[in-house]
Formats: C-alpha cells, structure tokens, sequence
C-alpha cells in the first residue's frame, strides 16, 4: 500500500506507448468517444463479464474510421474511455509505456478481469456438470 501512495514519475503515466500516426491532424472525435461511453462502459465489479466488453467494443468500433490511422490505435485511442469505476483505477495503474497494441490491452484487460483461475473454474462446472435425482 505504500508503494502506490509514493509518487513515481518513472513508473507512472501513460500506460500505452506512443504510437507512430501518419495523420497529421488525429484528434478522436466527440462522437466517437460518446458512442464509446454511451454504448459499452466496463465497471470492473465482480460479475462483469470482460469478454462480453472487449466483443461490444470491437463491434462499436469496428465502424469507425479515420484517413491514415489504422483500426489498433483508434481502438487503443478509444478503449481507456469505455472503462470507468474499478476498470480506470486498474488502466490507470498500468506501468507507462507498457502497452503497444490493441492485443497487449486486450490481454492485459483479461488477464485481469477474466484469469486462467476464472477459466479453470468455470471448465470445472461445466466438465463435472450431473442431473440431480429430483431434476
């Protein structure tokens, strides 16, 4: 607990690197970040299902484009503004620099909110899955 109450300015920051653009004029949109927020926000709270989050965020963006900036960092633009709650905390302790795709975030993303521990839990009720007599 210590150690995230210490301001670091070599640990923290942003966590996604600077990404090569060849527009000379990217801004994201409003609208784009309003649909975002508007139509997918991930609480980060137990029960929140991440995989369902990560297939609505792709289905929102997938319609979005901009001349000379490819689909990874629109999506890697956009992403931090679909989190809110527990889900920003999270974002906002990332290590800076550490992300340098949209597949790193996504990772990243599941790695927290839906672990191997989820997955083997989740094999496990489904494998050993029987009909009670009463059934």
């Amino acid at each position: 607990m210590e150690e995230l109450c210490q301001s670091s300015i070599n640990g923290r920051g942003r966590p996604i690197a600077p990404i090569p653009i060849q527009a000379t004029d990217f801004r994201l949109r409003h609208h784009m970040i309003q649909q975002v927020q508007n139509t997918c926000q991930f609480h980060g709270l137990p029960g929140h299902d991440a995989n369902r989050h990560i297939d609505k965020f792709l289905e929102i963006t997938q319609h979005m484009k901009q001349n000379w900036v490819s689909d990874d960092t629109l999506r890697l633009s956009l992403f931090p503004y679909s989190l809110t709650h527990h889900a920003i905390a999270w974002y906002d302790h990332l290590l800076r620099n550490s992300i340098h795709s949209f597949d790193d975030m996504m990772k990243k993303f599941l790695l927290k909110y839906f672990p191997p521990s989820m997955v083997t839990k989740l094999r496990n009720e489904i494998t050993k899955f029987q009909q009670k007599p009463h059934e």
